[in-house]
């Protein structure tokens, strides 16, 4: 009970410590191209996993240390990441962020909806092509080895198993899944992904495309409606979710 009671004590020390190092980092954040203060911006610390927003003026203040990073965020623009070091406490720094180019993925028509003529230059349209999966045979059929197609039909089931894929992904990640799990214990974080819908947070976080972030839930069997509707943090749930489930079934495997 005595031990107990010191771990107990001595997270307690690590945690005040920790807190006892951290300074206001204040600043202002502004659109890069009109100069106009952005008003409602994300701003995360990636290691602490706090958050806040910027205000009517685009004025904010966080706590952080030195060596964390900040994460900032808004709809329509090119997120940003500012590390901390001893020169960004005691002064307001200002942050400008430029806008995103809007990418044309999707063309929809509908004939009832138009009252003209609206030509459309089909050669302009981007061309999505399905991802081909490149194999080199020959070291298979260079080797002598007469179980070379046995190695082949393991390589081949190792590509197309879901499990072992979905493994893969996650094992690059985990660190960063578990991260962000991590942030739903801030209250402002969690309002704040609940209020969002483009991912992008989540995927600049995990550091890979928001495509990517999709592709793992779709191997995870979720509904596009989901995909589509969900908030952010209702995809942070999905992704644990799809993580520890998966994990289990690859150990699962592995053992048989």
């Amino acid at each position: 009970m005595i031990l107990k009671n010191h771990f107990l004590i001595f997270f307690v020390f690590l945690a005040w410590t920790s807190w006892a190092q951290q300074k206001l980092v204040k600043g202002r954040v502004f659109n890069a191209e009109t100069k106009q203060p952005l008003v409602g911006t994300n701003i995360i610390n990636m290691e602490q996993f706090t958050g806040t927003i910027t205000d009517a003026n685009g004025f904010f203040a966080i706590r952080a240390q030195a060596g964390d990073t900040l994460y900032f965020s808004y709809l329509g623009f090119k997120s940003y990441k500012m590390p901390v070091d001893s020169t960004t406490f005691g002064k307001i720094i200002q942050i400008h962020l430029q806008k995103q180019p809007i990418a044309l993925q999707e063309v929809v028509i509908k004939g009832h909806d138009l009252t003209g003529i609206l030509p459309v230059d089909l050669t302009l349209l981007p061309v999505k092509t399905q991802p081909r999966i490149k194999l080199d045979f020959a070291p298979y059929f260079g080797d002598k080895n007469p179980d070379f197609l046995t190695k082949l039909n393991d390589d081949l089931r190792k590509i197309m198993d879901p499990v072992g894929l979905l493994y893969n992904l996650f094992s690059a990640r985990g660190k960063d899944l578990r991260k962000l799990s991590k942030m739903k214990e801030d209250d402002r974080l969690y309002r704040m992904l609940a209020a969002r819908f483009d991912r992008q947070v989540i995927a600049d976080l995990l550091n890979i495309p928001v495509e990517d972030v999709y592709r793992i839930l779709q191997l995870c069997e979720y509904e596009e409606k989901f995909l589509r509707e969900a908030s952010d943090i209702q995809i942070l749930e999905a992704l644990k979710e799809c993580y520890q489930k998966h994990r289990l079934l690859f150990e699962h495997n592995r053992q048989n």
